[in-house]
């Protein structure tokens, strides 16, 4: 059952900014509540398992290039795994009780096909990703001295 709190989620996932109401309200019907108990893991770090995961509550782990972050009510990840059939690159392990909103990539590329105004948005929002983690590539390579 789809609740605004579904809604509320999925808008702050930055593929999803440009999407009407009427637009998240379809892509929260693709997804299921799931709920892990403290120290489940969400994801494994490799695997092919796909999907976005939206955290409704709770906190969990990700153990990404031998650091570790925290994600909370509110946080998302596995946008990359949403639009491309990809390996995992972190493992993500619930820290306490999760309960999350997980949309499937199976069931989104269908609805893609169907609902081509949401694909043109999260497409906008691949761009400014991508646009960002160049920035911080420049800015890296800049402050190293490099040109």
């Amino acid at each position: 059952m789809i609740t605004p709190t579904h809604v509320d989620a999925l808008r702050k996932v930055r593929f999803f900014e440009e999407l009407t109401d009427e637009d998240l309200e379809r892509v929260a019907k693709l997804g299921q509540r799931r709920k892990y108990a403290a120290g489940d893991a969400l994801v494994e770090r490799d695997s092919q398992q796909g999907g976005l995961f939206v955290l409704l509550s709770g906190t969990a782990a990700v153990e990404v290039g031998g650091t570790t972050h925290t994600l909370g009510p509110g946080d998302f990840f596995g946008e990359m795994a949403l639009l491309g059939r990809t390996r995992r690159s972190a493992s993500v392990t619930a820290s306490e009780p999760v309960e999350a909103l997980v949309i499937e990539t199976t069931y989104f590329d269908p609805f893609l096909m169907q609902n081509p105004s949401v694909a043109v948005a999260i497409l906008h929002g691949v761009v400014e990703r991508l646009r960002a983690v160049q920035e911080r590539i420049d800015g890296t390579h800049d402050a190293s001295g490099g040109g």
